[in-house]
């Protein structure tokens, strides 16, 4: 008799609705991803124990840096339930400005099927996935630069 699996699910590619969720940001308050509509969204989902996530988070912060005059909101995820005091030592010591959420028991990690850290969407103004980037390699972030441009570029020409 055939294995019966539930199918597997994936993160949401090009195309596909991103996930909402709500969770508590780590200097206070809480966010959504709905109250982010309208706007170009970079997502980052990343783990204290990821070297990687520490090469790629002060690149994402320059792109942070320089579209968010354009609308763009950089939000970083922030998994395997590290303490608070360790993951803003961590944001800290990458010069980190943009908002960051925790994710205890990786809820909304679940919702995106992630399978590696960092994984890194770039999601439209209307909520749907433009990009996705699982891993991290050195000049990756031209790629989701470029993603973020377009998807901006065609934020503005929707308006």
């Amino acid at each position: 008799m055939p294995d019966a699996q539930a199918p597997r699910r994936t993160v949401p590619g090009p195309g596909k609705a991103a996930p909402l969720f709500s969770a508590e940001r780590l200097d206070g308050g809480t966010l959504s991803l709905a109250e982010l509509r309208g706007h170009v969204v970079l997502l980052n989902f990343w783990a204290v124990a990821c070297p990687p996530c520490r090469i790629e988070m002060p690149e994402l912060e320059s792109i942070h840096r320089r579209y968010a005059g354009r609308g763009l909101r950089v939000v970083g995820i922030t998994e395997m339930d590290p303490p608070r005091d360790q993951a803003l030592r961590f944001v800290a010591e990458a010069g980190v400005t943009y908002p960051i959420v925790l994710d205890p028991g990786a809820r909304i990690g679940e919702l995106y099927a992630l399978e590696a850290h960092p994984t890194t969407l770039v999601i439209d103004g209307r909520g749907r996935v433009r990009f996705v980037n699982s891993g991290y390699l050195r000049g990756e972030e031209k790629e989701i630069e470029r993603a973020v441009r377009e998807a901006l570029d065609a934020e503005r020409s929707r308006t």
